[in-house]
């Protein structure tokens, strides 16, 4: 059973190029734009709900479903903002939390307006390096389609490393079958990055 204090706490991060926070309702034509966007759906898992999902979908969402995911301690969302203005430039999410093994899958996308900006990968950077030095994490982990070479770059570009291949794991919305790459981040990546060289 959860106890009251395993949930991220509501917080707002900053990096060099983003704002790292929680969505609001302004944010909702934005989000309900990228949904609607034929590289994310064709993307999206199947049965995932909110590819080509509606505005008013949207909206509870900015307002209270993400929230709601926090509160009952499954994860934390967080809208992207680039520092010098502009819209939604994409969304970072840690989800199915587990606070006994403390560990996290993490799952990002980044509008199209804001493509080719590594945006989601300063982003994710960001937010698994929160979770694991704030929250007491210890791993975050992703799975990325094999032929979703964007996906995979942008785990590379934000610090996880790669694990292996999951054969034949997920059901695809053309009617095959994806190999999913498997990536992780965790706390002892961190100590040695930050571990001087010496020589």
């Amino acid at each position: 059973m959860l106890r009251p204090t395993e949930t991220f706490p509501r917080t707002v991060l900053g990096t060099e190029r983003l704002l790292v926070r929680p969505f609001t309702a302004a944010d909702a034509p934005d989000v309900h734009e990228a949904w609607q966007d034929a590289a994310f759906v064709d993307g999206a898992p199947v049965g995932y709900p909110y590819a080509a999902a509606d505005l008013a979908t949207a909206v509870a969402w900015c307002t209270s479903g993400i929230e709601q995911r926090r509160l009952d301690g499954k994860g934390v969302g967080f809208a992207l903002v680039p520092r010098a203005g502009g819209r939604l430039a994409g969304h970072v999410s840690l989800f199915g939390a587990d606070w006994e093994a403390r560990t996290a899958e993490i799952h990002y996308w980044t509008a199209p307006w804001a493509r080719g900006r590594r945006y989601a990968a300063e982003g994710a950077a960001a937010v698994a390096r929160w979770a694991l030095t704030g929250c007491g994490l210890r791993r975050v982990h992703l799975q990325a389609d094999t032929a979703n070479v964007a996906s995979r770059r942008t785990a590379e570009a934000a610090g996880f490393q790669f694990e292996g291949v999951l054969r034949s794991l997920a059901p695809t919305r053309q009617g095959t079958r994806a190999d999913m790459a498997v990536y992780s981040l965790i706390s002892e990546d961190l100590r040695a990055a930050r571990r001087p060289v010496r020589g």
